[in-house]
């Protein structure tokens, strides 16, 4: 496409929005009649009122607001914190969709304190899952994906698919913007999965749209794998067909818009032209939603196809109508973003161009730079809360580890304080009772030394025994070394008596070069064993749990001495495959993961 506007893209992949509609008026009715119940419980009010502000939101935002808050200071007043802490959470989500990001960091933070006394696991993975959410907002990927993942833990079992969904769903986002293909499509599936689970067409639907969306991207790497295109408007038109069957259980109409558009986008891309009657049904699909929804960037695409289809027929008038009744189209609303009417500017500019009319390119160009320039201030005030928010988050950190270290060293103050007192306790009572036992203890004490002197003179000659013992022993042991020696001395010069070409002499001077060589390895195992300090094997144990066998620490001596595998299964007489199960499963006992290097654990444990 010569002109691009590819919001629809970036709100096909990921983007979750709710509209109002009918079925928004179904949920909204029965909130209020609940409310309207005077025996509905202090904990149901909370909760009600929170959903009923999450509902209404997108067409009276302060009444949101309001209400919300109202559900907070019920929450207060309730022991379990779980009240309070959706609440918080359900206003970061608010605070967010009035663009005040540094509010949102706020009132998340203070949700998680009130997990700490909150009961309800659904509860608390909901407040991270915002969590993960609001740091994926503001550019954090890395604790974005930390905040999903214990959000997880907290679901797990709870049977809560529609939080799980969510959060799978933010993960393919997070990794999405890491270029991390293969866990973009594995979290899409769990989505999909989870969203099954939960029955809510809402959550399937937007998870056909990531499903679809992702297919799509896949496409564009491999354009000649047709079944990836094929997959992608599969799954689209999955959610068109959902909406249509249920239109009173969908909220989120905009899904049901972006899925409309990115079929319109696919006929256009990769059909031949003749392809536009289908294109176009599609297009009105997604202005007909789009229109009721106030979404503009849907609209401004949706004329951007039309105008691209008028500029491929070579009528650069048509194509300047349609750009211009799609701008007239969203600048009836107030809130229409300056980055849609400007890229509807830079299309016009671009017909223009074509169309042989530099005068009015010129005029629309200017136009576009002029909104460009309010979308780049309005970008420049966004990248600045958020890295207010990022800096506030980072302060809190910073201070809740000094608080912490504060609190150990107070701890440990404290604890030496108390045992200071109790140590000259005992010091001034043992004062006292050593002045009535002095000249027992005296007396006592010379009969202990002389005891000791006659054990101390009975253990020396206990030593000075064995000393002698192992002497003869070494002796003993060298003069069979020397006998050997000579007599294999004996065979060597037998053997050299005997044909070149005799087997017997080949044999036995294999058998006397392999007993050679086993003699120096048992010369270099003694050297280097010597340097292994004891305290080597007591912690690899202590790291495995006493999971280590004697042959599993020989192993690991081995290691250390950096022989390879085929040298430590030539001392080992066993084949080097075994060698390689065996420092598996030493990683495992060791508790190391999969990438982890065994060597270098092995080294730094030394």
């Amino acid at each position: 496409m010569s002109y691009s506007i590819r919001f629809f893209l970036c709100l096909a992949i990921f983007a979750i929005g709710i509209s109002q509609t009918s079925a928004q008026s179904i949920i909204e009715d029965s909130l209020r009649n609940l409310l309207h119940n005077p025996n509905l419980s202090t904990e149901k009010r909370s909760m009600a009122l929170s959903h009923l502000g999450r509902t209404i939101y997108d067409t009276d935002m302060p009444t949101a607001l309001r209400l919300t808050n109202e559900a907070l200071q019920l929450g207060k007043g309730i022991s379990d914190g779980q009240y309070s802490a959706f609440t918080l959470a359900t206003l970061t989500y608010l605070n967010v969709q009035r663009d005040s990001l540094v509010l949102a960091q706020n009132t998340i933070d203070s949700a998680l304190l009130y997990t700490e006394t909150s009961t309800d696991k659904v509860v608390n993975g909901y407040v991270w899952l915002r969590k993960g959410w609001l740091e994926y907002i503001i550019n954090n990927p890395e604790k974005s994906a930390e905040s999903l993942f214990k959000s997880l833990q907290l679901l797990e079992g709870q049977q809560s698919y529609v939080y799980e969904s969510l959060v799978y769903h933010y993960l393919a986002s997070v990794y999405a913007d890491l270029q991390d293909n293969g866990n973009l499509k594995k979290y899409t599936n769990l989505s999909l999965e989870a969203a099954y689970k939960s029955g809510e067409p809402d959550i399937i639907g937007n998870a056909y749209l990531a499903m679809g969306s992702s297919f799509l991207k896949d496409y564009r790497k491999l354009p000649s794998e047709r079944l990836l295109l094929d997959s992608a408007m599969y799954y689209n038109r999955r959610l068109l067909s959902l909406s249509e069957a249920q239109p009173k259980r969908i909220l989120n109409h905009n899904n049901t818009a972006a899925a409309a558009l990115n079929l319109a986008n696919i006929y256009w891309e990769f059909y031949p032209k003749s392809y536009r009657d289908s294109a176009e049904k599609y297009i009105q699909i997604a202005l007909s939603i789009a229109r009721k929804t106030n979404h503009e960037e849907i609209i401004a695409n949706c004329y951007g196809i039309l105008s691209e289809y008028a500029i491929a027929e070579g009528n650069y008038e048509e194509a300047e109508r349609l750009f211009l009744l799609g701008f007239t189209e969203v600048e009836r609303n107030p809130s229409t973003s300056v980055q849609v009417k400007a890229s509807m500017m830079r299309g016009l500019a671009t017909v223009s161009e074509k169309s042989g009319n530099p005068v009015k390119a010129l005029a629309y160009y200017k136009q576009y730079l002029y909104y460009e320039q309010q979308a780049y201030n309005a970008s420049k005030l966004a990248i600045a809360q958020k890295l207010e928010v990022q800096y506030q988050a980072e302060k809190k950190d910073r201070e809740l580890e000094t608080l912490q270290e504060r609190a150990a060293f107070n701890k440990k103050i404290n604890f030496i304080s108390i045992g200071l007192i109790v140590v000259g306790a005992f010091a001034l009572f043992f004062l006292f009772r050593s002045y009535h036992f002095r000249l027992k203890s005296s007396i006592q004490q010379q009969k202990l030394r002389t005891e000791e002197a006659a054990r101390l003179k009975a253990e020396q000659d206990l030593l000075q025994e064995r000393q002698e013992r192992l002497q003869k022993e070494l002796l003993a042991g060298n003069l069979q070394v020397e006998q050997k020696n000579e007599l294999l001395q004996t065979m060597r010069d037998k053997l050299a008596t005997q044909p070149e070409s005799g087997m017997l002499k080949n044999q036995m001077e294999r058998i006397l070069k392999e007993d050679q060589r086993m003699d120096e390895d048992i010369d270099h195992a003694k050297a280097s064993l010597t340097n292994i300090h004891p305290d080597f094997f007591n912690r690899l144990q202590e790291m495995a749990n006493n999971k280590l066998t004697r042959l599993d620490l020989k192993h690991c001596s081995y290691i250390l001495m950096g022989l390879s595998n085929k040298d430590i299964a030539n001392r080992l007489g066993v084949d080097p495959k075994s060698i390689i199960m065996a420092r598996y499963r030493i990683k495992q006992k060791l508790n190391l993961e999969k990438d982890d290097s065994l060597d270098l654990v092995i080294q730094r444990i030394s």
